[in-house]
């Protein structure tokens, strides 16, 4: 299992096998996840383990929206070849309700090895600002159609398939913070103004 430790971006879940989605993939993007705060420690990190939420919501006038996505890796081949490193993802939309906006097409960066037969987090920002910028003050639900791409450590180009994941923009969302004793302060592991795992540390 690889974690990416990160604070504010967004990261899908992989698995080894073929996806009849809208195209064929070696990888598979399995779910998106919120990062928690490390217990014991400061900071905040993804886990495989983490459900996914059956929503995502966050507000538009505060930023992007930043998760990770849970992958599987490959399946046993040749000897160290089939690890999967991410290089970026592309991103895509599709408008459920509110007024029409406009949301482009977008290619973010992204990291992360997910090793042969396992599986790993990528950090992505599934909603860039310039996006948010575009929703502005509407309230809408967005279907998010996030794909990576990377390379196995043989060379070869490979990418995920195509996940969808429902967001919710809504500009009057705030993030409640928990109450803290001091020195502990209030942690928002991906940023205040989208859902995101909370904590004092």
């Amino acid at each position: 299992m690889k974690k990416i430790t990160s604070i504010p971006l967004a990261a899908l879940l992989l698995c080894a096998c073929e996806v009849p989605y809208k195209d064929g993939s070696m990888v598979v993007a399995e779910k998106v996840i919120q990062a928690l705060p490390t217990s014991g420690s400061t900071g905040c990190t993804y886990k495989v383990e983490t459900e996914e939420l059956t929503f995502g919501v966050f507000n538009p006038l505060g930023g992007g929206y930043t998760h990770g996505e849970d992958n599987s890796g490959l399946a046993p081949g040749r000897i160290n070849t089939n690890d999967f490193q991410v290089e970026y993802a592309v991103i895509d939309y599709a408008q459920i309700d509110g007024p029409a906006v406009v949301l482009t097409e977008q290619t973010v960066p992204g990291n992360g090895l997910i090793l042969t037969a396992g599986k790993g987090v990528t950090q992505l920002e599934l909603i860039p600002s310039a996006v948010a910028q575009a929703i502005g003050n509407n309230t809408m639900k967005v279907r998010v159609l996030a794909q990576i791409y990377g390379r196995l450590l043989d060379g070869t180009r490979v990418k995920t398939n195509t996940y969808e994941y429902v967001v919710q923009a809504d500009p009057s969302f705030v993030l409640g913070a928990p109450t803290c004793n001091a020195p502990q302060v209030p942690v928002a592991c991906e940023g205040v103004n989208q859902d995101t795992g909370t904590g004092c540390q």
